[in-house]
């Protein structure tokens, strides 16, 4: 899983990113702006991959990891080059985590006004959309150009098609990502890996003194249909460096039950709809991370290419089961041990090896 974290300039993205990574980047408000992204790799701690692990005892557990890029403040000079190599970058990212700054800083307040978490996310919402219009108008002129020339395959027209429809819906406001597209559509403009066709999360970056008195805020950045958290990100900055008896009890001064690592995992899990299936046994215990909907084969290609193009069926157990009972053996005298064809669609917690034949 990759994530851009992403937001207006010093709305503490490196901060938070500190946090999430145990990493320690510079983020003294006076540096100038980074020319590139920070980057650093969380593991998802599933405590079913740790009691799996000594049920089976195997040589090596792999936990699934999200990839977290830490990009400089976009959209402030960048507008009119929306190809740019920055830009560019920031797309790979599978969704994207808005930085909003609530904190009071009298500096910072002088230079980009008070913290108006509501006001930057419109900023940052305009920008967006101007950004993927751009690109729109650029491919449709470059279409319209092939047309002169003789160019015009139904593959081209169901582009051209879809771009325009997506010029209206910017125009108007509306994402990408709130745009019905049918499977052919969502396929013509699938490289173009628009900004606003991604998911995105947005994090409320407040101090430790105001972090339970964000609520309204909150609930007006969801009513908006966006899914939102508050933080206090110098704050879990410098718990991200203690250890951990003693970030507990920090914490629980302050209420929180759970790391910023943990709560952005699950947060990301859901804004993606991922879940997580287990391959098991002497030699490794691993998690795999699948878009919920997906099937065995879709599965089985997460694993290695040659599972889902050699595809037989899916051996599968629950993962509940095995921890109830204890072994394999068991599973398959009590009937939990199943066998799946190509479209069973994985659940989360489902435990699966691959018979296949290449």
């Amino acid at each position: 899983m990759k994530i851009g974290i992403i937001g207006l300039p010093k709305s503490g993205k490196t901060t938070i990113f500190n946090a999430l990574t145990g990493s320690e980047h510079p983020t003294d408000k006076y540096l100038p702006a980074a020319e590139e992204a920070n980057i650093g790799m969380v593991q998802v701690i599933d405590d079913r991959i740790t009691k799996l692990s000594e049920l089976y005892k195997p040589k090596k557990t792999i936990y699934a990891t999200i990839e977290y890029h830490d990009f400089p403040g976009i959209f402030s000079s960048h507008t009119e080059n929306p190809e740019n190599a920055l830009f560019s970058s920031i797309k790979t990212n599978e969704g994207f985590v808005l930085v909003l700054r609530a904190f009071q800083d009298s500096e910072l307040d002088g230079l980009y006004g008070n913290p108006d978490p509501l006001r930057q996310l419109e900023i940052f919402e305009t920008e967006m959309l101007l950004a993927d219009q751009i690109v729109a108008e650029k491919r449709l002129e470059k279409i319209e150009l092939g047309y002169k020339r003789g160019v015009k395959t139904p593959a081209i027209q169901i582009e051209e098609h879809t771009l325009r429809s997506i010029c209206e819906n910017l125009e108007a406001g509306i994402p990408i990502r709130k745009i019905e597209l049918k499977s052919e559509e969502e396929k013509a403009i699938r490289g173009f890996q628009f900004f606003s066709q991604k998911p995105l999360l947005l994090l409320l970056n407040c101090s430790e003194d105001s972090l339970g008195a964000e609520g309204e805020t909150l609930a007006q950045l969801e009513a908006k249909g966006y899914l939102a958290e508050a933080i206090a990100g110098r704050f879990e900055e410098e718990l991200s460096k203690l250890d951990a008896g003693e970030a507990e009890l920090f914490m629980a001064d302050l209420g929180i039950a759970e790391s910023v690592r943990d709560r952005l995992t699950h947060l990301c899990y859901l804004l993606l709809g991922y879940i997580s299936f287990f391959t098991v046994g002497e030699d490794e215990v691993r998690a795999w991370t699948i878009v919920q909907g997906d099937n065995a084969v879709t599965a089985a290609g997460k694993i290695h290419s040659d599972l889902a193009r050699g595809f037989i069926r899916a051996e599968c157990f629950r993962y509940a089961d095995i921890m109830a009972h204890g072994s394999e053996k068991v599973l398959k005298e009590k009937g939990l041990f199943k066998l799946e064809g190509k479209e069973y669609i994985v659940k989360d917690g489902d435990i699966i090896s691959v018979r296949f034949n290449v």
